[in-house]
């Protein structure tokens, strides 16, 4: 039995991962669906398959498709799984190339039960040979930590306070923390349920809309963040004072004060904010192919604060090219991943 090398990205990003490993492998004439459903001939019904990868011919015919039943199970599956998963995909005659992939390893009987069906088995595991042994065409030497070390820089606010305007509001009012948010209909907010989740939420986003711009591009340019700083300290740049009014009534969210449920309208973040650098590092994964080790694909990945964001530096093991994605979800992604289509458009490295 494997040893047991758990993958951290949950399902579904490990579901979208996979579709990009799959385009960067062959990127010609692809389309590639998250959560697709195919039609299954012995049960006459539609199943579902978790990437479906389809090839395209010159002419526009759909000459092919490969499907993967992506399994992210936190040991590995067992051999009546691997039967079960077997039997759906032989039974689905569109279906060219089968494969199962799982982020948690096969035991030797799931790996005789997928070779007498005729279904490859692929392992989406940490990245950690060197990539001279399963990249060779980047001519490169070591492993992808090393030749690819990655560490994000994160635009932070520091000694910060809110300032909020609820038009409807009759007086003063103080929001607490610990303080419940509510609808219109004064039920608790289906989203933020209190204003410490709030605050983070609203922070998180005041740094995506002012990252990129001035003045904390410039800062970041002039400014290289440290790598290292004192013990108990994050490694970072100078501070700057900034303000910034954000518009939240898309939002939704009312608070209880002294003239009863008042919606916010909009909210003030004064503070100091900086560059810090984060301390989690890059995620390293490859696709293996189940015995024999070759790599199909692999890929860096940076996850970010918000979740169902990541950026993907995907590589495939027949070309140097380097596709470079980023991963933005939304929540109607996150709530229902079927059907939700890979953007082939990629930046190339």
């Amino acid at each position: 039995m494997p040893t047991k090398q758990n993958i951290t990205l949950s399902p579904m990003l490990v579901q979208y991962l996979v579709g990009l490993c799959c385009l960067r492998y062959d990127p010609e004439d692809v389309d590639i669906t998250i959560g697709d459903i195919v039609w299954d001939e012995a049960a006459k019904e539609e199943r579902d398959v978790d990437v479906t990868v389809t090839v395209v011919d010159p002419d526009g015919e759909s000459c092919a498709f490969k499907a993967y039943e992506v399994k992210s199970e936190g040991t590995p599956l067992d051999v009546t799984e691997v039967e079960g998963l077997c039997k759906k995909l032989t039974d689905m005659p569109s279906i060219s190339h089968r494969a199962i992939v799982s982020s948690s390893g096969f035991t030797k009987g799931e790996k005789a039960k997928a070779s007498f069906h005729g279904v490859d088995l692929f392992w989406l595991r940490p990245w950690t040979r060197p990539l001279e042994d399963q990249f060779p065409l980047l001519t490169m030497r070591g492993t992808a930590d090393e030749c690819f070390p990655m560490r994000q820089s994160l635009l932070c606010w520091n000694d910060y306070r809110f300032s909020l305007v609820a038009r409807m509001a009759k007086g003063s009012f103080t929001v607490q923390p610990g303080d419940q948010l509510f609808d219109a209909a004064g039920n608790v907010h289906s989203k933020y349920q209190d204003f410490a989740q709030y605050t983070s939420e609203l922070l998180l986003r005041s740094t995506e809309i002012l990252f990129p711009i001035e003045p904390a591009s410039s800062v970041l340019r002039t400014f290289p963040i440290p790598f290292s700083a004192p013990e108990g300290e994050t490694p970072a740049g100078p501070s700057w004072p900034h303000t910034h009014t954000l518009d939240v009534k898309d939002d939704a969210v009312h608070i209880q004060t002294a003239g009863g449920i008042c919606q916010l309208d909009f909210v003030t973040i004064t503070g100091f904010l900086r560059w810090e650098r984060s301390p989690n590092r890059g995620q390293y994964y490859v696709m293996e192919r189940v015995p024999d080790g070759d790599a199909f694909a692999a890929a860096l990945i940076a996850q970010e604060l918000r979740e169902g964001h990541m950026t993907c530096l995907v590589f495939s093991s027949k070309t140097r090219d380097i596709g470079i994605h980023f991963v933005r979800l939304l929540e109607k992604h996150r709530n229902a991943i079927r059907r939700l289509k890979i953007d082939i458009s990629s930046k190339e490295a």
